[in-house]
């Protein structure tokens, strides 16, 4: 297989460059096909350290969100999934930015796979990454300057509720994800080492993704028939299950500025403001609940969902990250 290179300018820490494997505290936890490692402060596994330590509510919240996802999803997992939780300063990544998440990429029949959903939707056994994760995601400490809400009660004005960011960064990991490149404005690449990497394919959410104008993502490319639009404000999910239930195209997250780590990867916020998979969420609201649509969305991306999600009326209000916004 030949790798080609991207080239970025990427500064390096030497202290990165040196960090060894430390999990002395680290505890890892099984919930249903995840075993979930929680970092705590100073536990590192070679690429991400701890800065907070873990409590046991924390860490049942973790399992809520993960059996939301398994409740409906009937595909049995090649293996576990390593999954690895750090507390962090996400300052770093931009302004009320909440969790992010970054999965391992698989290269496989034609596509690219997160690793967790290879394992799972695929029932494949591919190797983590050197790290040892499939997934890993990172929370802000900070909550993005509010304070977190644990526990089943719902968040209170000034609150972000912890289950609802988990449930939507595990969701990522999932599939929601895309191969575009805005660097490059392509599709299908995807990184082995940085800057190394492959044109592997799309994603499955990518083949259900089109513009107004019609324009599908192709790989190696930019578009097919045409340039895709990735600016169009929103572009659609397109998927058969998705579009039956909704009544027509699905509006997806597409600012006339893309957004890293946003645009294209998420429910169109005006349209879905309340759904777990918005880009955003405010303070005092909570998104633990897949909805029918999201199912759907699921189903089209190739899951086996059970029970199959029910026509309803959808309820229609005025981020691999998750962002914190203003109520309006």
């Amino acid at each position: 297989m030949t790798y080609s290179c991207r080239y970025y300018i990427i500064i390096l820490c030497l202290s990165l460059l040196l960090t060894t494997f430390c999990t002395a505290t680290a505890i890892t936890q099984t919930y249903g096909v995840f075993d979930v490692t929680f970092y705590n402060i100073g536990d590192s596994d070679g690429e991400n350290t701890g800065q907070s330590d873990w409590t046991s509510q924390q860490m049942d919240d973790v399992a809520g969100a993960i059996f939301e996802w398994q409740s409906q999803i009937a595909n049995v997992a090649g293996r576990q999934i390593q999954m690895h939780l750090f507390w962090g300063n996400l300052n770093t990544l931009g302004g009320n930015m909440l969790g992010n998440s970054q999965s391992k990429k698989i290269e496989a029949d034609g596509h690219v796979w997160n690793s967790v959903e290879y394992a799972w939707k695929a029932g494949q056994n591919p190797i983590t990454s050197s790290y040892g994760y499939d997934t890993v995601i990172q929370l802000d400490s900070a909550a993005a300057g509010k304070s977190w809400n644990f526990g089943s009660d719902a968040p209170i004005e000034g609150e972000v509720d912890f289950r609802s960011i988990i449930t939507h960064e595990i969701g990522h990991s999932l599939g929601w994800d895309s191969t575009y490149d805005k660097m490059f404005d392509d599709w299908g690449w995807m990184y082995t080492t940085r800057p190394y990497g492959l044109y592997g394919g799309l994603t499955a959410w990518d083949e259900n993704l089109v513009d107004s104008s019609g324009n599908k993502p192709i790989t190696r490319g930019k578009g097919t028939p045409g340039n895709f639009n990735q600016t169009d404000d929103p572009v659609y999910f397109d998927g058969e299950n998705a579009t039956a239930l909704y009544g027509g195209l699905v509006p997806i997250t597409a600012p006339a500025t893309f957004s890293y780590a946003s645009s294209l990867l998420h429910l169109d916020e005006a349209t879905f403001g309340d759904m777990v998979m918005s880009s955003s969420i405010a303070s005092g609201q909570m998104a633990r609940t897949l909805s029918d649509l999201e199912w759907a969305m699921m189903e089209d991306m190739g899951w086996t969902v059970v029970p199959e999600p029910s026509s309803v009326i959808l309820m229609i209000s005025a981020f691999g990250m998750l962002r914190l916004r203003s109520r309006k």
